[in-house]
């Protein structure tokens, strides 16, 4: 029985890198772990990358694509080797995927159905045929088959559906399925989000049962152009079952899953089990594209092409390694995630490191200790020099400022100071009061009357905070640092930031989960379930605390939930009225029965509440800092929710 090994290839990318992105093509053909593949798959757009956004219109950006692809294409002939690129072809430009073999281009496939949801927006760029395709183009001074094809390789059958065709009600694969296809190759750019890995299995896993194949997943991994984070995680799914899963969420350039399967294994599943649709929605043949040595099969449509098998050596039949599933809890993702978000974020910025304004809260609190993750896990994976490698200084990587005012307690500079000696970073503390009453000073002249708390509470809240932005960005200039602004999705939803004040910063890396989440992930760290991060006192005695901005007098003992409502319902009615689009009365019979502790009328408060500060700060969405899509919805308006800054609602 005929083995055949299969590399699935987990890349890190960089938009409009070409050469970057080849170098790291080029070194995974290269590598051990795939030298002895058939066949070597790569991710979505690994060529261009998959965030060039309006770049895409660029035609530099296709010329330089089709120069890198014919570099790939002679790097190792003798294998077969899938990549991803834009092309344009006629009129249109298509999201493809380039079967390279012997040397050559041997077909091009395009992409049939575009993810147009939540924060991908391919239809602005690509275009997607209506139906399959099956014509030749001109590439430079070669013509190649363009179209969705049958590919016949080394005995076996493979065809391609790239990432969100994979997931669509009708998948191209079942077409191809009929038509005879051992395996459906699905590369990907599938963004990360808390326990989506899970649906992921669900959908090859299923996939392969009814189709009785082997489906191939691999993905991009890393913060590829910003906002969002992909997790890699390569899927082998057979027959009804996963049979291999790659490693996720890693720091490395790219990491090589690799599978070996039987044909005749599939081909017997597919004798026992396939049901063929009555009627059947396919009814059209699927063309041949053929890569192989035999001649006489190479004749037997016109489509086909005839290539050599130059290795002539002998397959080793080798144990299967078992699943590399790393099972990690929401907690856990969040965590390894956002760390790798910040590394990338880091080295591609080219940045020496993040400042932070750590004020004895939940949210810079956590900012801190994801800096602190981000070196372990990057050293762990990369090498303890890694840091030296960039030309980065290891202990001036994360600088922390606490801000006081007369309006701060001593727990949170205790929190504070604790937390930064915990992770061994710089810390410093100063007094701004004297540079607030300036300021309010200023404006008391000017306006000729004296602001008190009773009259003018919001604007003396805010200038506190506004006080602190030039200096934590000048701290931050200084240090050649990015700096992190700790907002969370629960203050974006009801706009309980201070614009050019605590809203200031390179990156909001937390903005894309709720406060409930932030705290939940804090206790989680503190029960010992974390295994990146360690329980610390610093966060014992945060957690004895109330969330609070601490920009009132201490007097008036300011709490976060006390200002707008308890964050668990926050939470509930956000999801409600965002994520599913529900209409007040159907949110409140919800959140009635979800808080039976609560009167009725004082969760209609809430919801009124909510509703009329999330519509009046969607100004500040639009100017908060780019954040990371973490959750399966965020606000970020130019990644995830789009809404208008003036309506009915306003």
């Amino acid at each position: 029985m005929t083995k055949y090994k299969i590399a699935a290839v987990s890349q890190n990318t960089t938009p409009l890198d070409f050469l970057g992105n080849f170098e790291t093509i080029a070194s995974a053909i290269r590598s051990r772990e795939a030298e002895e593949a058939d066949l070597i798959l790569f991710p979505e757009l690994c060529i261009s990358g998959y965030g060039c956004e309006d770049a895409f219109y660029r035609p530099s950006v296709w010329d330089k694509s089709i120069q890198v692809l014919n570099k790939i294409k002679t790097i190792s002939p003798n294998q077969a080797v899938v990549v991803g690129l834009p092309v344009f072809v006629d009129s249109f430009l298509y999201n493809c995927m380039a079967v390279l073999f012997d040397g050559k281009i041997q077909g091009l496939v395009p992409k049939l159905n575009l993810a147009n949801t939540g924060v991908h927006y391919e239809r602005r760029w690509f275009y997607a045929p209506i139906s399959f395709q099956n014509k030749t183009i001109l590439l430079g001074h070669t013509e190649v088959p363009f179209g969705h094809f049958l590919f016949t390789y080394m005995g076996f059958r493979f065809a391609i559906e790239i990432c969100e065709d994979s997931w669509s009600v009708i998948k191209p694969s079942q077409r191809y399925n009929l038509a005879g296809a051992d395996v459906v190759l699905s590369p990907g750019a599938s963004h990360f989000a808390l326990g989506k890995q899970n649906i992921r299995r669900q959908i090859f896993q299923e996939a392969s049962r009814n189709q009785n194949n082997l489906q191939v997943f691999t993905n991009l991994c890393g913060n590829e152009s910003g906002r969002i984070i992909f997790e890699g995680g390569a899927l082998f799914a057979s027959s009804g079952a996963i049979v291999k899963e790659g490693k996720r969420l890693h720091f490395t350039d790219f990491e090589i899953t690799t599978h070996q399967f039987s044909k005749e294994e599939i081909q017997a599943s597919k004798a026992r089990h396939l049901r063929e649709p009555h009627p059947n929605p396919f009814p059209n043949e699927i063309p041949g594209i053929s890569l192989t040595n035999d001649p006489i099969e190479s004749t037997k449509t016109p489509n086909r092409l005839q290539v050599f098998d130059k290795r002539n050596k002998t397959f080793e039949t080798k144990m299967q390694t078992p699943i590399v599933s790393e099972d990690l809890s929401q907690f856990e993702e969040f965590t390894k995630a956002v760390s790798l978000g910040l590394f990338d974020y880091l080295r591609k910025s080219k940045t020496k490191g993040y400042t932070l304004s750590l004020s004895g809260g939940a949210d810079s609190a956590t900012c801190a200790l994801l800096v602190s993750t981000l070196i372990k896990l990057a050293k762990e994976e990369l090498g303890t020099e890694i840091f030296a490698k960039l030309g980065l200084n290891e202990t001036n990587l994360l600088v922390t400022l606490y801000q006081k005012t007369k309006n701060n307690s001593s727990i949170t500079e205790e929190i504070a100071k604790t937390l930064s000696e915990e992770l061994g970073c710089e810390f410093h503390s100063i007094s701004i009061d004297e540079m607030v009453s300036t300021s309010v000073s200023l404006i008391e002249s000017v306006k000729q009357t004296k602001l008190n708390w009773k009259e003018h509470d919001l604007a003396l809240q805010n200038i506190q905070a506004r006080v602190r932005s030039p200096l934590i960005w000048l701290l931050a200039n200084l240090n050649g640092h990015l700096l992190l602004s700790t907002g969370n999705r629960s203050e974006a939803a009801v706009g309980y930031t201070t614009m050019d004040g605590d809203s200031s910063g390179s990156i909001a890396p937390l903005a894309g989960v709720s406060k409930e989440f932030l705290l939940d992930w804090l206790d989680d760290i503190q029960k010992e379930n974390n295994r990146f991060i360690s329980p610390k006192h610093s966060i014992q005695l945060l957690r004895t605390t109330k969330p609070t901005a601490e920009l009132k007098p201490l007097t008036e003992h300011q709490e976060d939930e006390k200002d707008l409502m308890p964050y668990p319902i926050l939470n509930s009615i956000e999801s409600k009225w965002v994520a599913l689009g529900m209409d007040e009365e159907a949110i409140l019979a919800e959140i009635t029965n979800e808080f039976p502790w609560e009167t009725k009328e004082q969760l209609l408060s809430y919801l009124q509440k909510f509703k009329k500060l999330f519509a009046i700060s969607q100004w500040k969405r639009e100017r908060l800092p780019p954040s990371f899509h973490l959750d399966v919805y965020g606000l970020d308006p130019k990644s995830s929710y789009r809404f208008p800054i003036l309506s009915k609602e306003t």
